[in-house]
């Protein structure tokens, strides 16, 4: 029966070393007691008894390697030696049956190695008949000695499934934690995409505005009329590729780091250096800022959002100021009704505008350009459980977000 090696490649491994040494101690037991006259055939040559305890022996040196291979080829070697001396002689055959079955035991599965043993029979009984004439007279003795050594064989088998077992779960842990920390790292760049996009975004979008504004008071060939056209290209140069640049990072992708913005999520270093995030509590600030810009906000807010969940008035908070924004981009010159109700099971933000400036091909495909913002809008109420609605009205456009308050949190 042939069989791959257990390893591949040709050096010697530290259980090949032991194996050798293992030979080399049975080897030198075997020949001690043949040249100390202790065998069983009184006619039997010294040299006879020797050759055939070091063929018999020598097999054992691959037995790791070769299991199956190497008890088939010893158990045949003592067939062929009971055949040409009419017995076999010496404590070689112990060794090769002991460490034989002992190996098959612990290196192959259930089946094949009980197949071996089985194996074991009638070559125990043929050479007990060429030995005494009785093919029955070793059996019980090999067999409880030899089983003995088996299940040691199995214990050990055992073990070593349970070990591989184990290193296996150990791997896939490691492996699921790896994938967990890049889902964990995806998230957390995809939260810094929008909190890019929120920050950057609309930062950008007012200093457009106010060159735009500040354009219109100078000269048309002044240069400082020539310098806010350059802040103005340069800028919306910028929006174009931060929107590009984000895309790349991923659409769609689930935020989970919100619930935790700026309380602990950023390093020790930029905790010294950066503001906490806005809520909803900062809308009269963010309102101040658009009406500098140029941008006229009628905000009404029903309801405290004290008791509001971070996370939620992070969201509210986010999706107000991009719809505002994207008033102030896409319909210079409108009026904005801007409403913020916080009840006990929601919170509802409500943005519309009475088109301004804004062309109706423009708003029929509700704010072209704005690039990641409505998108971003969705994605951050569907993150509590909420929706977004957007669209076109009879002389603007609408959002009109709703995002659950869970019951424990409920103002």
């Amino acid at each position: 029966m042939l069989e791959r090696p257990r390893a591949a490649g040709s050096r010697l491994r530290r259980e090949d070393l032991v194996d050798l040494a293992l030979v080399a101690v049975m080897l030198a037991l075997t020949a001690g007691e043949t040249l100390s006259g202790n065998y069983d055939r009184e006619d039997a040559q010294v040299g006879e008894v020797l050759f055939w305890g070091v063929v018999v022996i020598l097999p054992l040196t691959v037995r790791r390697r070769f299991p199956v291979a190497v008890w088939f080829a010893s158990l045949g070697l003592l067939v062929l030696q009971s055949a040409l001396m009419g017995s076999s002689e010496g404590t070689a055959v112990f060794f090769v049956l002991l460490v034989g079955g002992y190996t098959v035991a612990a290196y192959r599965p259930r089946r094949t190695a009980v197949l071996c043993l089985v194996a074991l029979v009638p070559v125990t009984m043929y050479v007990s008949w060429r030995s005494t004439g009785n093919p029955f007279d070793d059996v019980e003795f090999i067999a409880f000695l030899v089983g003995g050594f088996f299940v040691a064989g199995r214990i050990v088998w055992s073990r070593n499934r349970l070990v591989e077992r184990l290193a296996a779960q150990s791997e896939e842990l490691r492996r699921s934690q790896a994938a967990e920390a890049r889902a964990v790292a995806a998230v957390q760049r995809e939260r810094i995409a929008r909190d890019v996009h929120d920050v950057v975004a609309h930062s950008v979008s007012l200093m457009v505005v106010q060159a735009e504004a500040g354009e219109a008071q100078l000269s048309e060939e002044g240069p400082s009329a020539e310098c806010l056209r350059a802040i103005q290209r340069v800028g919306r140069s910028t929006l174009t590729e931060l929107r590009g640049l984000l895309a790349t990072m991923g659409d769609g992708a689930d935020e989970g780091a919100d619930e935790g913005a700026g309380e602990g999520s950023t390093t020790a270093g930029s905790a010294a250096t950066h503001a906490p995030s806005p809520r909803l509590r900062d809308v009269d600030d963010l309102v101040g800022e658009l009406g500098r810009a140029g941008l006229d906000v009628d905000l009404r807010v029903e309801g405290s959002p004290d008791a509001l969940p971070p996370g939620v008035d992070l969201a509210a908070y986010r999706i107000l100021q991009e719809a505002l924004t994207n008033a102030l981009r896409h319909a210079g010159g409108a009026t904005v009704r801007a409403r913020v109700r916080v009840d006990p099971a929601e919170v509802v933000v409500e943005v519309v505008d009475d088109g301004g400036r804004r062309d109706r091909a423009a708003a029929s495909n509700g704010h072209p350009g704005s690039g990641r913002g409505l998108d971003g809008m969705r994605e951050r109420a569907r993150l509590y459980g909420g929706d977004v609605e957007s669209g076109p009205t009879a002389d603007g456009f609408r959002v009109l977000a709703r995002i659950p308050v869970p019951a424990a949190v409920a103002p």
